[in-house]
């Protein structure tokens, strides 16, 4: 039988002090040997040598926390797994971490109740937030009320407070927003300058320049909209796309219920003939193959001549680089197509009207041609009937 040691502490049910005073207990376990901590026929802990297994039995229970000694398994001076639950609240927390947690928040009813946080200081300002989920050093750090916040990565949410419905997963993801509300973040770093709400961020540095802008789209690596403090801005992507690719057109939204102050396009031939098709090559293409469109520049300058301003065909990001709305130049070129046609359909009713004068003019002279000819044959007639008349006399 191999050895092991038992060593006997006071009992969890009262049973007499077997030791008065404060000692160390230092041993060595042979191969296989079993450290056991028990009360009689009770074992409350077992430490196996052969595994390094540490066993807890189901008698040994560790109280529910409710104060900094209570419940409370420590890592040297500093708090390292506990499930504090503060009076009046319904608990149910879950904390793993050095310093993960703390034993100061409180509420009533699911305030200060539901949350998990693992990772070191995870969750450690909480007061009375809820339902918050935080994997990773300094996740949500400084959250105090705000809930229904999930972070996974390190500093993930780390500075939110009172933000709620917030998710972030990558490492710095919404590293920087603090009481914006129902954003989504996925990537490294994605939303990391966000303060604003209802942004989605997907890829690596995703949405990283969004700041005040809300209802903002990024999907991509370094995709980043137009303008950090923009609302409803959608990127797909960065600069180094060379191609995107739908198996179908794309559809917009275009019923009359949707706009508002609708007039007649008041860009048409005029616009449209003092367009400048080019061809071009993109600098970030290796290929350098050949591409078909306009100088956003130069169509600026044209909408200026016709006394257009405000127009979404055209927009400029942070950096100052223009952006060109090609949908936008499809009304005029249909307005100019439409004027074409009333050009030519005006002419054709003028020629139409002409010849038809023409025709009455030669109906005219036929039928005047007709009485000259008419007379001409009489005239040719007259010496034949004179001399037969002579001739008869």
């Amino acid at each position: 039988m191999k050895p092991f040691i038992v060593v006997t502490l006071c009992s969890m049910l009262s049973a007499p002090m077997l030791f008065s005073q404060s000692g160390s207990i230092n041993n060595t376990l042979s191969d296989g040997g079993i450290f056991t901590i028990k009360d009689g026929s009770t074992t409350f802990l077992t430490l196996s040598q052969s595994d390094g297994s540490l066993s807890l039995s189901n008698i040994f229970t560790l109280p529910v926390t409710t104060a900094s000694g209570v419940g409370v398994i420590f890592k040297g001076a500093d708090r390292f797994i506990h499930d504090f639950k503060a009076t009046g609240t319904d608990g149910n927390n879950t904390f793993v971490g050095v310093n993960s947690g703390n034993f100061t928040m409180g509420g009533s009813s699911i305030q200060a109740s539901y949350n998990t946080a693992v990772g070191h200081s995870s969750l450690t300002s909480l007061t009375s937030g809820s339902y918050n989920s935080a994997f990773g050093s300094q996740s949500l750090f400084s959250n105090t009320t705000g809930y229904d916040n999930s972070a996974f990565g390190l500093a993930s949410l780390s500075s939110n407070t009172t933000g709620f419905h917030n998710s972030a997963f990558g490492y710095l993801s919404l590293n920087s927003n603090t009481q914006g509300l129902s954003n989504s973040a996925f990537g490294r770093a994605s939303l990391y300058s966000n303060i604003g709400s209802y942004n989605s961020a997907f890829g690596y540095l995703a949405g990283f320049n969004i700041t005040t802008g809300s209802n903002n789209i990024a999907i991509g690596y370094d995709a980043q909209v137009s303008s950090a403090i923009g609302n409803n801005q959608i990127r797909m992507g960065n600069s180094l796309i060379e191609s995107a690719v739908c198996q179908v057109a794309w559809t917009q939204p275009s019923d009359r219920r949707w706009k508002s102050n609708i007039a007649q396009s008041n860009l048409g031939l005029e616009f449209v003939s003092k367009l400048n098709p080019v061809s071009y090559a993109r600098k970030n293409n290796d290929k350098q193959r050949t591409e078909y469109g306009f100088i956003a520049q130069e169509i600026e300058e044209v909408l200026k001549g016709a006394g257009v301003e405000n127009t979404g065909m055209l927009t400029i990001d942070d950096a100052g680089m223009y952006q060109l709305r090609y949908n936008d130049l499809l009304a005029p070129m249909v307005k100019a197509i439409q004027e074409l046609k009333k050009e030519k359909d005006d002419e054709v009713l003028t020629l139409r009207s002409e010849n038809d004068a023409l025709k009455q003019r030669m109906s005219k002279y036929e039928s005047e041609q007709q009485r000259l000819l008419a007379a001409i044959e009489r005239l040719t007639s007259l010496p034949e009937s004179l001399s037969q008349a002579s001739k008869e006399n």
